[in-house]
């Protein structure tokens, strides 16, 4: 009996440390990485397997209050050079998807609404009309804001009957306040 004890022992234990490796194999790979699944979100994790609510869109940088400098060049608007501070509020849209639309509010020289789309720290400014003082334009232009909160945009302005530029590579240098 105290062979047959030995035997088995000696050849169970073996099994054993098979038996346990697998359960810990096992265990581990079902294992889930949680995080943000939502690629276009700053702290997108590309191994996440399961969405934990902790995704961050790239548009919420964007979102506040801005003092900002208005900067047209000389060979454009000449007569209407304006170095003093104004202030510029960006907001949620819906041109395309909620949590990548922006809207400027009190953008450029006429305090106009103007929509941008988000990419990451980016910003595109689509060809849109928009009536000034009852003259119809056209904007477009580009942006990128800094992880401290300053924004920068680049815009040109033309006149829709003519094709005539009004503003050609305008700037809006922008420190956002309730950073």
């Amino acid at each position: 009996m105290r062979k047959l004890n030995n035997i088995l022992t000696y050849h169970a234990f073996p099994a054993i440390i098979i038996a346990a490796f697998g359960l810990v194999v096992a265990f581990s790979g079902c294992r889930e990485e949680v995080g943000c699944t939502n690629r276009k979100s700053d702290n997108y994790n590309p191994d996440a397997v399961r969405d934990d609510g902790s995704c961050i869109n790239a548009r919420d940088k964007f979102l506040g209050i801005y003092r900002v400098l208005i900067i047209n060049w000389p060979d454009s608007l000449p007569d209407r050079q304006d170095p003093t501070l104004r202030y510029m509020t960006v907001a949620e849209d819906n041109l395309r998807e909620p949590e990548d639309d922006i809207k400027f509010l009190n953008f450029g020289m006429d305090s106009l609404t103007v929509r941008a789309l988000v990419n990451k720290h980016y910003i595109d400014i689509p060809m849109q009309n928009l009536s000034v003082h009852g003259i119809p334009m056209t904007f477009i232009g580009e942006g990128h804001i800094d992880d401290d909160g300053y924004l920068t945009v680049l815009y040109n302005v033309k006149l829709m009957q003519t094709g005539q530029i009004v503003c050609e590579d305008c700037l809006i240098f922008g420190q956002r306040l309730d950073n």
